[in-house]
C-alpha cells in the first residue's frame, strides 16, 4: 500500500486509472495467492503473462488492464492459433491468461511450444504497442530490430507457465544477459500515448542529460546543445529543471539533480541555469529507466521532458542491473515503464538520440520511450522523437522546437529593480511576482486576438505572452499598456518604457512610448520579447533653509535687517515646474531619484547695502559652495539644503550709528558687538529741554551720572552736547 500512496501523491487523480490499484514486481516472481490466473483443468495447460504500465517504485510497475495478446505457431504467423483460447485480455490485476486445451498425453497441443505476441490492435485506449525493439551492443553496432515475442516451454497438462517465473515453467523473464538479448523482466510492456504538445509560448521543461562514458570528447557539444535550448527559451515565460543519468540518476559523476523549475525568462536566469551543468563530468553506463524514474518521482511537474542521449540503455533499476555493455529487452522495458510514469503526470516526453549510438533501428527504442512519430524535418510540434548526427544538430532542433511554439507571439517580462537604485540603474532587478497586469491592443487591420489582458503568476518568470492572429498581413503593431501598481514607478531603459528583442534573430526591435505604454511591431513568423522594469516608490521631501550674512553677522530668514528679502522656488514633485516655497518649510511628494531645482529671487532695499553673493552653502548636511539655481538629485528620503546671501552695507554715521541697525525682535539677541564695545552700557535717561534751550538741572544731574559711567567728564560732555543738539 505504500506504493499506492506514493502513486496518488505523485500524480493528479485524473491520471491514475482504476487499474493502478496494485503494483507488480519487475523482478521475476511467480503468481501468488489472490491473482486471477485460472487453474489448469484436466488436459489443459495455462500460459499467463503479466502486463504493466506505469512505474510505481524502483522495482515495481502498475498492472495494465485491457492488453490483448495472442498465441502464435511461430514468430511470423499472421493469426493466433485459435481465435478463442488463443487470445487473452489482461484483467485489472494485469494478468493475461490462456487456457490451452489438448496438452495431455496424446493431445493435439501436448509438448507444443507457442509464441506470445501482442495483437495488432491489442493496446488499450491511450496506449500503443512496440512490436519490435532494438537490441545489440551498447555502442550501436550490430543493431537488431528484434520482434517483441516470447516462446513458451513445451506445454503439458496441469501446468501453469508464467512470464514472471524464473523456474522451468517460466518464460520471458531472465537474469542472464550478455548476448541473451531477449532477456526480459517478465512484464509485458506497452507505452502510454504521448501527451499533446503544450500550446503557446513559454514552457515548463525538464532536461535529462545522458552522461554515459560513450559521450566522450563530445561532452562540450552536449552542454552546448543544452545551452542552445536554454537560450531559445530566454525571453519567454519558461522555466527549466535539470536531471542527469549514467548507470544511475543523478549520474555517478554528479552530486544531484535539480528538479526545481528555474525561470529562464531573462538572460540572468538562463545563465544561472546553464551554470548548473557547466562543470558536469561523465560517468559510465546508460540507464534510461532511472533517468526518467527520477523525473516521475519528483514532486515538481513539467509540461515537457526532453531526454538527450547518445546511446541505447545498458542498465536498469536502482542498483544498475544489466551488463552495462549490451541492450536487452529488459533494459528497454524498464525505460518504457518509467517514461509511462512521466507521461501519466501530463508531461510530453521528447526523446532526442544523438550520434551513431542511436542511429537507424535505434529509433525503435526512442519511439517506445516517447511516441510513434519521428521528426521528418517539418513536423517539429508533432514529432515524439528525433535522431540527429551530432549535438550541434540536436541543439538546433531544440532551438527550433522552442521558438516554433512562440512564432507570432509577444512576450512581456517584468522585473522589479531594488528600491535603493536611482535613475535608469536596475542593478539587482528580480522577476516580478504575481499580479502585474498588461493590456494589449492594436488598431491595425488583419491583426486579431485583441484586446487582451494577461497577468503574471507566481511561477517566478515575471512574464506573460500574447498570441495575436494574422490574416493577410506579415506583421503588425501591438500596443502594451501596463496597469501600474500603487507604490511603484516605471523605470525606462535607454529612454524607453521597454527593451524589445526579436528572439529569432537576437536583434533589437524599435519601440514607441506613450505614457506607461509602448508599441512594437510583431511579425507573424517570429517571436518578440520585451523587458519592462519597475521600482518601488520611495517617498522623499525637500527642505531649504535661508541664512543672511550682513557685515559678517548671520541672521536666519525673518530676523535679518529690514529691507532684505528673498523668495524661494522649487521644481517638482512629479515633474512640476518652479513654484514658490517658504524657507525652512518641508515640501513633500517627491520620490527618491527625482531631481529638484533650487532657485531664489532676492531683493535689497536698504540704503547703503549691496547683495554680494547668493550661493548654496549646505546640501544634505555637507558644506558646499554652489551657484543658484542648482539642480540636485534626491538620493535619500530627505533632501536638506541651505542658501546663504551675503550683504555688505556702507559704514555711514546716522541717527542709529554706523552700518545697519536692525530693529530687534522681542526675545531675539542682537548681533554680537565688537570686543572694543563689549561692556554693558546702562541706559541713558532722556533729557527734557525747555523751549529757551536752558537745561533742566535735575536732568543734567542724571546726564552727569551717565557721563561718569561712560568713562569721563569729557566723554559725558560730548554725549550731553549731542543730546542737546538733537
Amino acid at each position: 500500500m505504500s506504493d499506492l500512496r506514493a502513486l496518488r501523491r505523485r500524480r493528479p487523480s485524473a491520471a491514475v486509472p482504476a487499474l493502478a490499484l496494485m503494483s507488480v514486481a519487475l523482478i521475476g516472481a511467480a503468481p501468488g495467492p489472490g491473482r486471477s490466473v485460472p487453474s489448469p483443468g484436466a488436459g489443459d495447460a495455462v500460459v499467463t503473462v503479466r502486463t504493466g504500465g506505469d512505474r510505481t517504485g524502483p522495482r515495481t510497475v502498475a498492472p495494465l488492464a485491457g492488453v490483448r495478446l495472442g498465441l502464435y505457431a511461430d514468430e511470423s504467423s499472421g493469426a493466433p492459433v485459435d481465435p478463442g483460447w488463443g487470445v487473452c485480455t489482461a484483467d485489472a490485476d494485469g494478468d493475461c491468461s490462456f487456457t490451452v486445451p489438448g496438452t495431455g498425453p496424446g493431445g493435439a497441443n501436448a509438448g507444443t511450444r507457442l509464441w506470445v505476441r501482442q495483437l495488432p490492435d491489442g493496446a488499450p485506449a491511450g496506449w500503443f504497442t512496440s512490436p519490435t525493439l532494438r537490441t545489440g551492443p551498447g555502442s550501436g553496432s550490430d543493431s537488431t530490430a528484434a520482434p517483441y515475442a516470447f516462446r513458451t516451454p513445451a506445454l503439458a497438462a496441469g501446468r501453469t507457465y508464467a512470464s514472471t517465473d524464473t523456474g522451468p515453467d517460466g518464460f520471458m523473464v531472465s537474469d542472464t544477459f550478455g548476448t541473451n538479448y531477449p532477456a526480459s523482466g517478465g512484464v509485458w510492456q506497452n507505452s502510454r500515448t504521448n501527451p499533446v504538445p503544450h500550446v503557446g509560448c513559454g514552457l515548463d521543461v525538464a532536461v535529462v542529460l545522458d552522461l554515459s562514458a560513450s559521450v566522450g570528447s563530445a561532452l562540450p557539444q552536449l552542454k552546448a546543445a543544452a545551452d542552445t535550448f536554454t537560450d531559445a527559451l530566454t525571453g519567454t515565460p519558461s522555466r527549466m529543471a535539470l536531471y542527469s543519468f549514467d548507470q544511475a540518476s543523478p549520474s555517478t559523476s554528479v552530486d544531484r539533480n535539480h528538479p526545481e523549475l528555474l525561470p529562464v525568462s531573462t538572460k540572468a536566469g538562463a545563465d544561472a541555469f546553464k551554470r548548473l551543468y557547466a562543470d558536469w563530468t561523465l560517468g559510465k553506463g546508460t540507464n534510461w529507466d532511472r533517468g526518467l524514474a527520477a523525473v516521475a518521482e519528483a514532486a515538481q511537474r513539467y509540461e515537457a521532458v526532453v531526454v538527450i542521449t547518445d546511446g541505447n540503455p545498458t542498465r536498469f533499476a536502482d542498483d544498475a542491473q544489466g551488463d552495462g555493455s549490451r541492450t536487452h529487452f529488459r533494459d528497454v522495458e524498464n525505460g518504457i515503464f518509467s517514461a509511462n510514469a512521466v507521461k501519466a503526470t501530463g508531461a510530453r516526453v521528447i526523446a532526442l538520440g544523438v550520434g551513431k549510438g542511436v542511429e537507424g533501428v535505434s529509433g525503435l527504442n526512442l519511439r517506445a520511450l516517447s511516441g510513434p512519430t519521428p521528426y521528418d524535418g517539418t513536423n517539429l510540434l508533432a514529432a515524439d522523437h528525433f535522431q540527429t548526427a551530432d549535438f550541434a544538430s540536436a541543439g538546433q532542433d531544440l532551438h527550433d522546437l522552442a521558438l516554433f511554439q512562440c512564432r507570432g507571439s509577444l512576450s512581456v517580462v517584468k522585473q522589479i529593480a531594488p528600491a535603493g537604485t536611482t535613475g535608469e540603474d536596475v542593478t539587482g532587478a528580480v522577476n516580478a511576482g504575481a499580479g502585474w497586469t498588461f493590456d494589449a491592443s492594436t488598431g491595425a487591420s488583419g491583426i486579431g486576438g485583441f484586446p487582451a489582458r494577461e497577468t503574471t503568476t507566481d511561477d517566478g518568470t515575471g512574464a506573460v505572452s500574447f498570441h495575436p492572429t494574422f490574416t493577410g498581413v506579415a506583421e503588425g503593431p501591438v500596443t502594451v499598456a501596463e496597469v501600474q501598481q500603487e507604490g511603484y514607478e516605471l523605470v525606462p531603459q535607454g529612454g524607453h518604457n521597454a527593451v524589445c528583442t526579436n528572439l529569432d534573430t537576437g536583434q533589437a526591435v524599435p519601440v514607441t512610448d506613450r505614457d506607461l505604454s509602448f508599441t512594437v511591431t510583431v511579425p507573424s513568423k517570429a517571436a518578440v520579447s520585451c523587458l519592462v522594469h519597475n521600482r518601488p516608490v520611495r517617498p522623499a521631501d525637500v527642505t531649504v533653509a535661508k541664512t543672511w550674512r550682513v557685515d559678517g553677522h548671520d541672521y536666519a530668514d525673518g530676523r535679518q535687517p529690514a529691507g532684505l528679502t528673498a523668495a524661494l522656488s522649487l521644481t517638482g514633485p512629479g515633474g512640476a515646474g518652479p513654484g514658490a516655497q517658504p524657507w525652512g518649510v518641508t515640501r513633500p511628494g517627491y520620490r527618491v531619484g527625482e531631481a529638484v531645482t533650487v532657485a531664489e529671487t532676492a531683493a535689497v532695499e536698504r540704503p547703503g547695502c549691496v547683495l554680494t553673493s547668493s550661493r548654496l552653502t549646505r546640501l544634505d548636511g555637507a558644506a558646499t559652495d554652489l551657484p543658484l539655481p542648482h539642480t540636485a538629485e534626491l538620493t535619500g528620503e530627505h533632501l536638506t539644503a541651505e542658501v546663504t546671501n551675503v550683504v555688505d552695507c556702507a559704514e555711514e554715521p546716522g541717527p542709529e550709528g554706523p552700518g545697519p541697525q536692525p530693529s530687534p525682535t522681542p526675545g531675539t539677541p542682537e548681533p554680537v558687538p565688537s570686543p572694543s564695545h563689549s561692556a554693558t552700557v546702562p541706559p541713558v535717561p532722556p533729557v527734557p529741554l525747555p523751549e529757551t534751550g536752558a537745561p533742566d538741572l535735575p536732568a543734567l544731574t542724571g546726564w552727569a551720572a551717565a557721563a561718569t559711567a561712560l568713562g569721563g567728564t569729557a566723554l559725558g560732555l560730548a554725549a550731553l552736547r549731542r543730546r542737546r543738539r538733537s
